[in-house]
């Protein structure tokens, strides 16, 4: 009998058109998710931690599948009102119960099987070399482990709310908590899906583990440290903390369930129900009848009608309880997430809660996609779900009217939960003390973020219109949801085929939206036409709506129009087409728009042409003059200018090749006595011959122009925007440039193989020389705005309205030329015969004081220690926030709006990241411009290591130690959050592309060295360097600094170097309190067990080193500072040590203050009991 019930449930669910299409759509997405990147080109595609991975997001899809079947097919007994007929029969309670929930568990299951099924299939269609073994276990275990428990709990969720409350809206509203709760657990647990999640130093406790529905925090939290070998061929099992979440949410779920058992009653609800309608029967009042005239045309009667259908709308939504359940399930997650960016920032930093910031957080807001699809279902079908949609729509009232009150139900739905997020904004800003509320800005977002999704409403409306399966529009409306927000991943990245989606908005106090508001407007009416087009033909069938057949739809389309709707139909396409028209033309004509396929084709094509001219000898750029003129308001900017070229080879250059970058919109080259050979309008390319070969030695003059136009159609580069305050441009990256230009080939291994292409090579080969430049340039902008640029500043005036800027280099420098524009407040002091300049926006002045100090520290220790620093002025300006935090260029410092400008360090307990930053900015001055390493592996080593080394020195001076060490703990943990997500560690010194090597640990690892060899001997180090390889002289390698750091070191300091920065060497550290005795004189013997373990990474494998090392032991008292600190010398994994001290400890700890490489470093101290 049961087995009869199950197999005629699940036949029940497989005959549904909503399964039907769900199991196309899972499998598909299986398929297209081998596309998927896992952070390293190693990973295979079919390694088992990627389909773990996998399967573990494509169960969280479940949640919208588990929410329409347990809608359609768990309460089909009470929909279709078949419950009274089934409640007689001899069905029991725990037979009915079983039954459903297992036909739901099993549909859902299967459903995700067949992703996995996918999974498998697009695996099969990789390339060879992105591919491992196939074993089944990889594919089976994780559907087990990941998919089983996941479906289970949603489904036991699901099915509850929907046999206790009978109502189809708690059960969207448990489905939208479901998906919330994946928000909440990706943000608390530091999932890597989320951005930005490496940078943040709170590690997730056991209890944030376990509070992850889905499993997914602590699975990303135990394979975090897998290596790629691991990853390629290791199943992930239920073991750890992963083991517990799951059982104990599985746990949870047969509580639950065991619950609704218990409440869930069989027959008394019909009862109840007749009972209810026996007495409303009872009391009703009899009313007479009375002749009523109707006024069925005219505006009035319209008007009356449409405010009366608009009533009923919203009643169905604003007056019952589930929405308010959502908007109280929204306003946490949106706070959750504005208390995650504004206090749990990278390195632990907060930000001041500034209108700009907050903002920034409530741009994206896709989660109300959900809601609009629910919802949508809801009033389109609203009067079919109660049976009258024949009396309604008999009635004389247009399909306008109707169609109008639900569309404005919508809308009134999206205003609510924009004006629900204003709330949060402002509340939060008020709550932490900020009364400067930007309300314009808050306001803006109505358009920003709510008119996109209220044109997402009408295709919703459209969809569910046209398909008369409630589910079955549900679902497709899901799939095209899912496919607007990820059709980018599947190769649909054309904004004009992404409906009602537009180029990423950032909102910057400098610069508004910025770089994409004029394209943002073009956008909104080229899908306001399309939507309106959608919203027609809405309304044409809307008087068909009892027609269940897709023909019989169509065929009202083609028919159902009158003069009116078809003028505005014609309007509309024309509107559409010329407004796409215009697009195309600013995006692919002016813009030149390439997507990823045809950008990579375009780079294959460029190499294969012209990697023969890689060889060609071309001169170099001496002296640069230009006059480049900005327009933020048109954003755009031209460059008319000259270059004195020299010949530095030892023969005689008769060809000049030179290369205009994609970016420049169009260019015009001038060389006297020359002969134009060549232009290559696809790639840009010139070749001109010279009448008189240049001799070695003898230098010439070239003259050009160039405009480039960084419209909003343009995809965005923060080193090339203009905007209306707050232009940065790094200009020499834009300028013509000289011979082949390896950057324009592509990195991708199998995109290079298939094309017939060798491995590209890490570095070309070495040049050694300074190619340093003369570098004038007259700058012109708004009359309100400020240009900061490196050299000095000759003149200044104004001319025109607009404001010009006249700089000039005392010295020749680096060919690094940025400049910015904005309304900038200026903050000048003098410091040891240095103008120290902070260039601000007016109201962000928190940090400038920490700023200057910055500055005036690093130019000490600097002078002091390394070589004098050659400019008469140091300036810092503030840029948007794009990325990143800051850059160095000859004399000037960019620093970004929120990180450096408004963060919040009133907490004295932390490191001032901002003095910090500009430290380590400062320290470019000697490290990328006194001194320019060869380009290649260890460049990165002797620029930022030595600026991070640098940085940590001075922190310490000002800061102290104690304080320094969290800042220091802070790198080893970013560090060891970023590794694995790379192909396989290089060593610091031969770092090339790995920042968390050559920031993070490069940093660390110098400083480990100044603590074992001493400051004074790495200092000195660094001043030979400079010495021999400085400005004019022979550029460095990595190995120069290595010998350097030899000269004066023992052989277990050399040691010790060649493992900080020629190996990659991690440690486990651990120490254990055994006792602690009083003795005589009150002194006390403290006992201490040390474990340590050294362990080297080598061809994706680790093995375990001998010990032979030192390591600093600290005891504390009540102070933060030690008042016992020694080296230990160790020789073994397992010690034991004692100490006499004079005073009672409270605390013990190995490496106290957190430079050795230990992914652990919560257990290198403890406390004494």
């Amino acid at each position: 009998m049961l087995k009869d019930m199950l197999w005629f449930e699940l036949k029940y669910h497989f005959s549904q058109i909503t399964f039907k299409i769900a199991a196309v759509l899972f499998f598909a997405m299986g398929i297209l998710s081998t596309k998927a990147g896992f952070g390293s080109d190693e990973i295979h595609k079919n390694a088992p931690y990627v389909i773990s991975t996998m399967v573990g997001l494509l169960a969280l899809f479940s949640i919208f599948v588990s929410t329409l079947f347990c809608a359609n097919v768990v309460l089909r007994d009470s929909t279709y009102k078949m419950d009274s007929l089934l409640f007689t029969t001899g069905i029991k309670r725990l037979p009915y119960f079983t039954v459903r929930l297992s036909g739901l568990v099993l549909a859902v299951f299967i459903i995700l099987a067949l992703a996995v099924l996918g999974l498998f299939t697009g695996a099969l269609f990789q390339e060879a070399e992105q591919l491992g073994p196939f074993k089944p276990a990889y594919f089976i275990q994780p559907l087990l482990i990941m998919g089983l428990p996941t479906v289970f709990l949603i489904s036991s969720i699901l099915f509850t709310a929907a046999i206790l409350s009978r109502n189809v809206k708690i059960i969207y509203v448990c489905g939208v908590l479901l998906y919330v709760l994946y928000l909440l657990a990706s943000i608390l647990g530091n999932s890597p899906l989320i951005a930005n999640s490496a940078l943040k130093l709170t590690e997730p406790d056991l209890l944030t583990l376990l509070a992850d529905p889905f499993g997914l925090a602590p699975y990303f939290r135990e394979t975090r440290s897998w290596t790629i070998l691991q990853r390629n061929e290791q199943v992930f099992g239920l073991e750890g903390d992963f083991l517990l979440n799951r059982l104990a949410w599985t746990g949870f779920a047969l509580l639950l369930l065991a619950i609704s058992y218990r409440f869930f009653n069989f027959r008394a609800s019909i009862a109840s129900k007749t009972e209810k309608a026996v007495k409303q029967e009872n009391t009703s009042k009899k009313e007479w009848y009375r002749k009523y005239k109707v006024q069925t045309t005219g505006k009035s009667y319209h008007l009356a009608s449409f405010c009366q259908q608009l009533k009923l709308e919203t009643a169905a939504v604003f007056k019952h309880l589930p929405f308010y359940l959502m908007l109280l399930i929204w306003a946490f997650l949106m706070g959750v997430e504005i208390k995650d960016r504004l206090f749990s920032g990278f390195y632990d930093i907060n930000t001041y809660p500034a209108t700009e910031v907050i903002i920034g957080q409530l741009l994206s807001i896709r989660p109300a996609l959900l809601l609009i699809i629910f919802y949508t279902a809801e009033l389109i079908c609203r009067e079919r779900t109660v049976n009258i949609q024949s009396l309604v729509y008999s009635s004389p009232a247009p399909n306008l009217i109707f169609w109008a009150s639900k569309a404005m139900t919508l809308g009134l739905m999206i205003l609510a939960l924009i004006s629900l997020n204003i709330g949060i904004g402002v509340t939060t800003q008020l709550f932490n003390g900020n009364f400067n509320i930007d309300l314009p800005a808050y306001l803006s977002l109505y358009y920003y973020t709510g008119y996109p999704l209220f044109l997402f409403a009408l295709l919703a409306v459209f969809i569910q219109t046209l398909i008369p399966n409630k589910y079955l529009g549900m679902m497709l409306n899901l799939f095209i949801a899912g496919l607007i927000s990820f059709s980018r991943n599947i190769g649909i990245e054309h904004y004009l085929l992404r409906y009602a989606s537009v180029p990423r908005l950032d909102y910057s106090y400098l610069t508004g939206y910025g770089h994409h508001t004029y394209a943002f407007n073009w956008y909104m009416i080229y899908w306001t036409a399309f939507a309106a087009i959608l919203s027609l033909l809405s309304i044409c069938i809307w008087q068909n709506y009892r027609k269940h057949s897709f023909r019989e739809r169509f065929k009202s389309i083609v028919k159902g129009w009158n003069k009116t709707g078809t003028f505005l139909l014609l309007l509309s396409l024309i509107l559409w087409v010329g407004s796409g028209a215009y697009i195309y033309y600013q995006t692919n004509v002016l813009g030149k728009y390439k997507n990823m396929l045809t950008q990579e084709n375009w780079q294959l094509r460029y190499e294969k042409k012209y990697k023969a001219v890689d060889s060609l000898p071309q001169p170099m750029i001496k002296s640069i003059k230009t006059q480049t003129d900005l327009y933020p308001e048109e954003q755009k900017y031209r460059v008319k200018g000259s270059y004195i070229l020299k010949n530095e080879t030892g023969s005689p250059i008769s060809k000049i090749w030179v290369n205009i970058d994609q970016e420049v919109s169009t260019a015009e080259i001038d060389i006297p006595g020359s002969e134009k050979l060549l232009h290559d309008a696809e790639f840009d390319q010139y070749l001109f011959a010279l009448k008189q070969p240049i001799l070695p030695g003898a230098s010439m003059t070239m003259r050009f122009s160039m405009e480039v136009i960084r419209s909003g159609f343009t995809p965005f580069n923060d080193e090339n925007s203009v905007v209306s305050n707050g232009s940065y441009i790094e200009l020499e990256k834009y300028l013509p440039s000289f011979g082949y230009n390896s950057g324009n080939e592509t990195d991708d291994a199998v995109a290079r193989k298939k094309a017939g292409l060798s491995e590209k090579p890490l570095a070309r080969i070495p040049d050694r020389q300074y190619h340093l430049v003369d570098y004038e340039n007259t700058i012109s902008t708004l009359a309100d705005q400020y240009v900061v640029s490196p050299g000095t500043l000759v003149q200044r005036w104004t001319k025109g309205r607009r404001n010009y800027f006249h700089y000039k280099t005392a010295a020749p420098i680096n060919f690094m030329l940025a400049l910015s524009s904005a309304c900038y407040t200026q903050k000048t002091e003098q410091f040891k015969g240095i103008a120290l300049n902070v260039f601000y926006q007016a109201g962000h002045e928190y940090n400038v004081p920490a700023i200057l100090q910055g500055m005036k520290d690093a130019l000490s220790y600097g002078n002091q220690n390394y070589s004098a620093y050659p400019l008469k002025q140091l300036s810092f300006a503030e840029i948007p926030q794009y990325r990143g935090a800051a850059t160095a260029y000859p004399g000037v410092l960019f620093g970004a709006e929120q990180l450096i400008f408004l963060s919040d360090f009133r907490d004295q307990t932390k490191v001032n990241y901002t003095y910090a930053t500009t430290v380590h900015e400062t320290a470019h001055q000697w490290w990328a411009n006194a001194l320019s390493p060869v380009y290649g592996p260890g460049a990165a080593f002797l620029t930022e290591s030595l600026a991070k080394y640098t940085e940590a020195v001075v922190v310490e001076k000002r800061s102290g130690k104690a304080r320094l060490s969290t800042y220091l703990k802070a790198d080893n943990e970013l560090y060891f959050n970023m590794r694995y997500n790379y192909n396989e560690e290089l060593p610091v010194a031969e770092t090339i592309d790995q920042a968390f090597v050559h920031y993070q640990k490069g940093g660390l690892s110098l400083y480990a060295i100044r603590e074992a060899i001493g400051e004074d001997q790495v200092n000195a180090a660094l001043r030979r360097l400079l010495s021999k390889h400085g400005a004019g002289k022979s550029k460095a390698f990595a190995k120069d600094f290595l010998q350097e750091l030899y000269q004066d070191a023992s052989p277990d300091q050399i040691r010790l170097i060649d493992e900080q920065l020629k190996k990659v060497i991690t440690y486990a550290l651990k120490i254990k309190i055994l006792g602690c005795k009083a003795l005589n004189k009150g002194q006390y013997q403290v006992q201490l067990q040390l474990n340590i373990g050294k362990n080297e990474l080598q061809n994706g494998k680790t093995k375990a080193l001998a010990i032979n090392d030192d390591f600093d032991i600290a005891l504390f008292d009540t102070q933060s500072k030690p008042y016992y600190l020694q080296k230990h010398h160790f020789l073994k994994n397992d010690n034991q040590i004692s100490i006499i001290l004079n005073k009672k400890p409270v605390s013990a700890a190995i490496d106290p203050y957190g430079y050795v490489l230990d992914e652990n470093q919560a257990d290198n101290k403890e406390v004494f009991k």
